[in-house]
């Protein structure tokens, strides 16, 4: 975690401000009393007012009554929300088991299928913390899910997954100039469309059993990420992003999905 590194955020932490007053008002009343006592005798009438008991214990009583008096003031400090004065390295997207759970699918894919159902908030006045933690992750300039945001489900994926990604991640066009170009698509590909007004981009995951149209897996598929079915001839190119520079042979045997109906979705 990030330390505290001056004293002004330090200061903002209430145990320290009891602390430090505590301090202050030690060294105030002690020199108060040591005052009191050293020149009490030159007040007659003040010295002969205050009881002989309370004399006597003068000299020792303001050890007990500060001690009480911090024990009290530190017991109400800690009832009081404490502000985190730190920020975590990692998010808690790009943070990863320490022994990674076997399994035969890609590691983008593993993200991408997590979030499937994610929706952006339509009501143009709040958005989806989920996007806006994506968009900060990946370093984009704006914060809001009104922006078409396939490219930034892809980017994001990728980037778990320890995948190079576009440079101009947000421009889903942009993915035809990186990765290796393939013939024909595979599992876990990236496939790019174009659209009226721009692009779209996103994982081809499958082939409908019905129709034999593509079966992929993007965000802002209908506002959100789910799966949608595609022609083939639809897409401009297909795109192998993984650790190697063509996917394995088996990774073109597509699975044979059903149950997805969804064939013109929006992705503006």
């Amino acid at each position: 975690m990030k330390l505290i590194d001056n004293w002004k955020q330090a200061w903002k932490l209430k145990s320290v401000q009891v602390g430090a007053l505590s301090a202050f008002f030690y060294v105030l009343m002690y020199a108060a009393f040591e005052l009191l006592w050293l020149f009490g005798s030159n007040f007659p009438q003040f010295w002969a007012a205050i009881p002989q008991e309370l004399k006597e214990l003068l000299p020792h009583s303001w050890v007990l009554w500060l001690g009480f008096l911090n024990n009290v003031l530190s017991i109400f400090s800690r009832l009081k929300y404490q502000p985190e004065l730190h920020e975590p390295l990692l998010d808690e997207f790009s943070i990863q088991p320490l022994a990674k759970i076997p399994t035969n699918d890609l590691a983008w894919m593993v993200e991408a299928k997590k979030h499937i159902g994610l929706r952006e908030n339509t009501s143009k006045t709040a958005h989806n913390p989920v996007i806006l933690k994506w968009l900060k992750s990946l370093g984009a300039w704006w914060a809001e899910d009104e922006t078409p945001w396939c490219g930034v489900f892809v980017a994001h994926c990728l980037r778990i997954a320890g995948v190079k990604y576009p440079k101009h991640w947000y421009r889903a066009l942009d993915y035809v100039n990186y990765g290796t170009k393939l013939t024909k698509p595979a599992y876990g590909c990236v496939a790019i469309k174009t659209r009226k007004g721009g692009g779209h981009v996103c994982f081809v995951v499958g082939r409908d059993s019905k129709t034999g149209k593509l079966v992929c897996l993007g965000g802002n598929q209908g506002n959100a990420v789910s799966y949608a079915l595609y022609a083939e001839s639809e897409f401009q190119e297909f795109r192998w992003y993984g650790m190697t520079s063509q996917p394995a042979s088996h990774r073109y045997n597509l699975p044979i999905m059903q149950g997805v109906t969804a064939t013109q979705v929006s992705e503006a």
